[in-house]
């Protein structure tokens, strides 16, 4: 298991595992030549500056993550809504939000066309990752209602979606955003729906609560000074 590690360098540092998932969602964690960088990175090297702490990045599967937090084996998640975890074994606390994500309906662009609402893809084919939930969205998955197709990361449901093998993918419109900016057959791809706007925040285990408080001063810091506004603006690709 790859285990990247960012160093505050101070000798009383405590060390925490932060879960990123491996190939999944760039560009909030992605490697270039076994290096890593992406939203996340950032945001954690400037938390190690604004803590006295380390943090080591273990790239899973969105599956095995989820399950390595409920066995205790992760102490942070990043990037999360607390809808999105309402259902697991172990729900964590949370740090305050400091961004939002959005998510979409991604398809051709013909296939876009007159669609407003969740009823007009019922039918269709969608790509999900497996693991993720859609909250209020769920309600339209189902017998008569939208097919899901679940895979392991957006790469894959990107590729499936280029070939047609599928109608629709559920994605991040910043992870979206990079993949049509790196590859132009994907500039064929628009948003066809929104499914949901939610602000974000840090998940942690139940015992981590001085670990909560640290993080919540550091980010309201980052939120002030505009740190994390730049990192989010960094990695938003045109195209």
């Amino acid at each position: 298991m790859l285990i990247l590690l960012l160093l505050t360098g101070l000798a009383q540092a405590k060390t925490y595992t932060v879960l990123v998932y491996h190939g999944a969602n760039p560009p909030y964690y992605l490697e270039e030549q076994g290096k890593p960088k992406g939203i996340f990175v950032d945001i954690f090297q400037e938390l190690a500056k604004l803590t006295s702490h380390q943090f080591e990045f273990m790239p899973l599967s969105v599956a095995r993550g989820q399950r390595y937090f409920d066995q205790g084996k992760i102490d942070i998640e990043p990037g999360i809504n607390k809808s999105w975890r309402a259902e697991a074994d172990v729900p964590g606390i949370y740090s305050i939000d400091y961004a939002f994500s959005t998510e979409v309906l991604l398809g051709y662009q013909s296939r876009c066309v007159g669609k407003h609402k969740p009823e007009q893809f019922y039918g269709a084919l969608v790509g999900k990752v497996r693991g993720y939930r859609y909250d209020n969205f769920e309600a339209h998955i189902g017998k008569d209602k939208i097919v899901v197709y679940e895979n392991v990361s957006e790469k894959e449901l990107l590729a499936q979606l280029e070939h047609e093998r599928l109608d629709y993918i559920m994605i991040g419109s910043v992870t979206a955003d990079y993949y049509i900016s790196q590859q132009p057959k994907y500039r064929k791809f628009q948003s066809c729906y929104e499914i949901s706007r939610l602000p974000v925040h840090m998940r942690l285990q139940p015992h981590l609560t001085e670990l909560q408080t640290e993080i919540n001063i550091a980010l309201r810091r980052m939120i002030n000074d505009g740190k994390i506004k730049s990192i989010y603006a960094k990695y938003r690709l045109t195209h």
